[in-house]
């Protein structure tokens, strides 16, 4: 546990003894339903970038669905790992939330779970710890609607050819570049693109495509972002270890 807290320690500034309660508290024994073992949290942490832990009630699941808090940090995050508390009727709650973060993670992400045994559920029996937050992966997409209706026209074509991508840029650089999800912006223009840095809502590029959009023609604009993003890393110097 020392070593837990001493690796907590050196990755904070502030509120150092909060951060070390909450992920300490995180540990589930052996003899758990399932065991989540300290060296786990602290591999998590040695991750290149910053970190958040973020602590739920199992009645926030509609919330989420509605929002997507979770979502949206796991877009930004190379490891997420949760633990949750059972007092033996939360089976159904716990299952509904692991599947939900399931089929949020790509293979980039390492994922893990745990699950305490307890007698009764403390405020909040959900607690999850963000890591390996980058800021290359700290960026938005915002799209106008015509280029949402296209891009989502084929997702058996597009999600693979984004992911392929995605591999090209990360190869690149250097570094692991995680799912950037395009969200719909009816303010933009119908065939606008814009990338935005979530951290001070800078815009980075904005950019139109012509309106004759193929999936042939797409490839133009994929080399576009392809260049921004191998600018924008030599630009800032960002490196991963």
């Amino acid at each position: 546990m020392q070593k837990l807290m001493k690796c907590i320690e050196k990755n904070t500034v502030d509120n150092t003894e909060i951060a070390q309660k909450c992920i300490s508290n995180m540990i589930c024994k052996k003899s758990d339903p399932i065991p989540l073992e300290e060296n786990f949290l602290i591999e998590a942490l040695s991750i290149d970038g910053e970190f958040l832990v973020l602590k739920l009630n199992y009645e926030d699941f509609d919330d989420e669905v509605l929002n997507g808090k979770i979502r949206y940090k796991m877009s930004q995050s190379l490891s997420v790992i949760v633990s949750y508390e059972d007092d033996g009727n939360s089976f159904e709650k716990i299952n509904h939330f692991v599947k939900y973060i399931y089929d949020l993670s790509d293979p980039k992400q390492n994922s893990i779970f745990g699950v305490q045994k307890v007698e009764e559920l403390s405020e909040y029996p959900i607690t999850i710890l963000f890591s390996g937050i980058l800021p290359i992966n700290q960026l938005k997409i915002t799209i106008g609607k015509k280029i949402d209706e296209f891009i989502h026209s084929d997702n058996e074509y597009f999600i693979p050819r984004f992911a392929k991508h995605r591999d090209e840029i990360s190869k690149e650089i250097g570094i692991p570049i995680l799912p950037v999800l395009p969200a719909l912006d009816k303010d933009l223009e119908d065939y606008t693109l814009r990338l935005v840095d979530m951290v001070d809502q800078k815009v980075i590029s904005e950019f139109r495509v012509d309106e004759n959009l193929t999936k042939e023609s797409s490839d133009i604009y994929l080399l576009k972002l392809f260049y921004i993003y191998k600018v924008l890393v030599d630009e800032k110097g960002w490196k991963y270890n």
